[in-house]
């Protein structure tokens, strides 16, 4: 048959990363390649338990379709987590989402038309890469340091739109241990970056999903929070937090931008499944989720540790990393003349592997980088692990 297929389908291209990952199916192999929670920690019992109380006691309402906007229960639970954390918000400026990927794919429909510009960090969550690039959104990366965005940078580029008679339709970032490079925005920059988007009436597309993962019992407070909510859309998710198999996200924004994700929601899938709404806010209701979370950053923790500390053992000089206080991952950079793509083969064939980092980058470049995860592999493989990169990467060099 022959198929004319739509413009948005001939901007969609295969992950690299999800190509070279196959490779990691490999026997022996220690993966940090996938953003990956640690299955230990899955509260399957409780969860059983819960499932079975939700069937019997509101099977009827949880087998059934559900409010666009999410149910009342978990509404309810999921603004009382948010006000664990310092963020405050109304029933009105919630919706629940089949995880925060669908709140991007939301925010795509409601901002993005082709060849508009939307500025990120570089790197960036390539989740948001992929999704803007399937707008046709012209995607504009502002370079990154040890604090976050470089915010000098973004003024210029602002200016430079601005003059070109156009302005980005959002900022998106990711402040807290972001994904890829697990660096943290200072609160200051947090502030600065507020008054930037606000002087220039742009919103701000905070991404959450790691936030509650603090290993120093510090957590900043978020954009949504500094700026009273005005200008802040906020996207969080349960899984890094919980686990990912449920697809539970949700988006916070002011009720007018809220009411628009809702009716586009409408036309995506009606609604979140009401079943796993209701099972997730028992799971809250019963102090769980907050538990999960102090057992999560108790693994991370140590499982970062050892990472950093076989870093320092077994890489080379000339390697540079991050290092996060909490998320998942930690960040390389090599040597401008190594390209992270073409050493991935020598890394499988010592029996370890990574994520590339150059998709990560919306602008194509960053290929001497590459991200690991040292949530998923067991804290006993990462030494082992880390042993192996270094002797692929010395290869190379």
């Amino acid at each position: 048959m022959n198929c004319e297929y739509s413009k948005t389908s001939k901007r969609i291209f295969r992950s690299e990363i999800r190509e070279l990952l196959k490779y990691t199916r490999k026997p022996g192999i220690i993966s940090f390649g996938g953003g990956l929670p640690d299955a230990s920690l899955f509260p399957v019992r409780e969860i059983a338990d819960i499932t079975a109380k939700v069937l019997e006691q509101k099977g009827y309402l949880a087998l059934q379709y559900g409010p666009t906007a999410g149910e009342p229960e978990m509404l309810e639970a999921l603004l009382g987590h948010m006000a664990e954390f310092g963020d405050e918000a109304t029933d009105k400026e919630i919706c629940v989402t089949s995880s925060s990927q669908q709140g991007l794919d939301l925010l795509t429909l409601l901002f993005l038309d082709e060849d508009m510009p939307v500025v990120m960090e570089l790197p960036s969550y390539i989740g948001g890469v992929q999704v803007f690039r399937r707008s046709g959104a012209e995607m504009i990366g502002v370079p990154m340091d040890s604090e976050g965005m470089e915010l000098d940078h973004l003024e210029r580029t602002l200016d430079r739109l601005g003059k070109a008679g156009g302005k980005p339709r959002f900022i998106y970032a990711i402040p807290d241990f972001q994904n890829p490079s697990g660096v943290t925005m200072t609160l200051e920059r947090r502030k600065r970056l507020i008054e930037i988007a606000q002087s220039w009436d742009i919103p701000l597309v905070e991404d959450s999903p790691y936030r509650e993962l603090s290993f120093t019992g510090e957590v900043l407070p978020s954009l949504w929070t500094l700026s009273g909510g005005k200008g802040v859309i906020m996207l969080k998710t349960f899984s890094k937090v919980l686990f990912p198999g449920m697809r539970m996200g949700w988006i916070i924004a002011d009720e007018h931008c809220i009411d628009k994700i809702v009716m586009l929601k409408q036309s995506v899938d009606l609604c979140t499944p009401s079943f796993t709404q209701l099972i997730l806010a028992e799971y809250i209701k019963r102090g769980k989720m907050r538990e999960s979370i102090g057992k999560a950053i108790d693994c991370y923790r140590s499982k970062l540790d050892a990472m950093l500390a076989a870093l320092e053992k077994h890489m080379p000089g000339e390697i540079e990393w991050s290092r996060p206080t909490g998320g998942m991952f930690i960040w390389l950079t090599l040597p401008e003349r190594i390209d992270t793509k073409e050493i991935f083969n020598t890394a499988i064939e010592h029996n370890v592997a990574y994520v590339i980092g150059h998709p990560f980058h919306c602008d194509g470049s960053g290929a001497n980088t590459l991200r690991l995860n040292y949530s998923f592999p067991a804290i006993e493989q990462i030494d082992t692990g880390i042993e192996r990169l270094a002797a692929a990467i010395k290869e190379v060099l």
